[in-house]
């Protein structure tokens, strides 16, 4: 079967840019994890394309959280593939349109988000496919992660990211609630994880334990300083 993207571990490729696509492949199945800010969604278009496989073998879209970095190119994905959408009910009004995305006032000027309706609004627990939604608030209060506990891959998001060869928070300014974010790590520290795959940076596929224990211990000094 066809990797889609940089290839990063077995069914899994990379869709790089200012934000990650990820397109995960076991058995007939396709999943497409967020879908960059491109309104054309054109770089998850050129590498379906440069692989020979037609974006309508995409049956799920999964949505980590409602930025506009991330779920941009999901109408146009959603239209081209008719796939499904999914992603945390919190999130599901500023996906559907019900609520405006939270962004600057004058970035709504040029990054204009056409709604894409959301199939289904997941929960903490949830499986869908062969991923368990790991719900993990703070960048937004509807962030969540994907986690494949057979391949112990996990696909963060924006729950943690990697800049500089550590693991890391975005942008304070970012975040919806930072507290909320800095205690999100330790849910995703109980996980079983040889696979990191962020939204932002390079995936990280060794040493991911150790890696957020470094976070962990530096985040209320360094993200929620009084």
């Amino acid at each position: 079967m066809a990797v889609i993207g940089t290839p990063v571990v077995e069914g899994v490729g990379r869709i790089a840019g200012f934000v990650n696509a990820y397109v995960f492949r076991e058995g007939s199945d396709t999943y497409l994890i967020d879908t960059t800010m491109n309104k054309n969604a054109n770089p998850v278009r050129k590498a379906f394309d440069k692989a020979g496989v037609s974006l309508s073998s995409v049956g799920t879209i999964l949505l980590t959280h409602a930025h506009v970095d991330h779920i941009r190119g999901a109408h146009a994905v959603e239209q081209a593939s008719h796939a499904g959408v999914a992603c945390h009910e919190v999130d599901a009004p500023a996906v559907d349109g019900r609520s405006p995305l939270r962004m600057p006032p004058v970035m709504r000027w040029f990054l204009r988000v056409r709604p894409v309706a959301v199939g289904r609004s997941l929960h903490d627990g949830d499986t869908i496919g062969p991923f368990r939604v790991v719900y993990a608030p703070g960048h937004t209060m509807g962030e969540v992660a994907f986690y494949h506990p057979g391949r112990r891959i996990l696909f963060s998001g924006d729950s943690v990211v990697e800049r500089k060869g550590k693991l890391t928070l975005p942008a304070a300014g970012f975040a919806a609630d930072l507290p909320k974010a800095v205690s999100s790590l330790d849910i995703l520290r109980k996980l079983q994880v040889d696979t990191l795959l962020p939204g932002h940076g390079v995936p990280v596929t060794r040493d991911v334990a150790p890696m957020l224990d470094e976070l962990i211990r530096r985040a209320p000094r360094d993200y929620l300083r009084a």
